[in-house]
């Protein structure tokens, strides 16, 4: 177990955290425990602290005592802001010279706006870097005890955010189905009524075995059994919340 308070040789002249940049972190799946030392390191050099509603709250006691921390949740009720407004915030404080953390939920790169922050800041002319950090998937694969790492598996990452699985529903699933592998399922729980009847349309067995991870390595985590056919109806009837994983193997 790693002891926050122990001396941890990441120094600025490793990380490389200078005033006036941005470094965009994945702060893991929720435990906070389960952040790299980069990221760990970020946290306690970080003047400006901007973190997403999927980001364990517990995480900005690492910081130092001096940090600014700016709620950037999007999500449902717990919407504070806009993509713009995030956009905004990172040039105007690195503009002021600060170290600017953004700090995004599981690893920056795996469906987040990510991307489009980078843009910003390279259109804003605001140099930047990206700490990777483990993704929710990682952590529900692990704690679903599935053996998804076989040399010559086939493992599919999708969205299941709304407006991307109503713009692209047809060749995306499609395209999927026919690689035969195992899938899983980012923000889907909206959408998962219509991901399963897609899949069983294609020829998929209604007897799939679909497994969800929700809140995955949080203390209220859960994790559900069920089949392609059942599980939206699992879903509704043990309500389960975002964030969550949905594994179809």
């Amino acid at each position: 177990m790693l002891r926050y308070h122990m001396e941890i040789n990441y120094k600025q002249r490793f990380i490389h955290f200078k005033k006036g940049t941005v470094v965009l972190a994945g702060a893991g799946p929720g435990c906070k425990e389960l952040i790299t030392l980069k990221v760990y390191s970020a946290l306690r050099e970080a003047d400006i602290i901007i973190y997403d509603a999927l980001v364990n709250e517990e995480l900005l006691n690492l910081s130092n005592k001096s940090s600014q921390h700016i709620f950037a949740g999007k999500i449902s009720k717990k919407k504070a802001c806009s993509q713009k407004d995030i956009n905004e915030w990172m040039v105007y404080y690195a503009r002021k010279n600060k170290k600017v953390l953004r700090l995004k939920g599981g690893d920056p790169s795996f469906f987040s706006r990510g991307s489009q922050e980078i843009k910003f800041l390279i259109k804003s002319k605001i140099k930047y870097q990206v700490f990777s950090g483990i993704s929710s998937s990682q952590q529900a694969i692990k704690k679903a005890n599935l053996n998804f790492f076989m040399s010559n598996g086939i493992c599919n990452f999708i969205t299941g955010h709304r407006k991307i699985i109503d713009e692209q529903k047809v060749s995306d699933i499609n395209k999927i189905f026919h690689n035969k592998g195992k899938i899983i399922v980012y923000m889907g729980i909206g959408q998962i009524k219509k991901i399963s009847g897609e899949l069983i349309d294609l020829g998929m067995s209604k007897k799939t075995n679909v497994t969800v991870v929700s809140k995955t390595s949080f203390s209220s985590e859960r994790i559900i059994l069920s089949d392609l056919s059942n599980i939206a109806k699992q879903i509704i009837k043990h309500r389960i919340l975002p964030p969550s994983i949905i594994i179809i193997n």
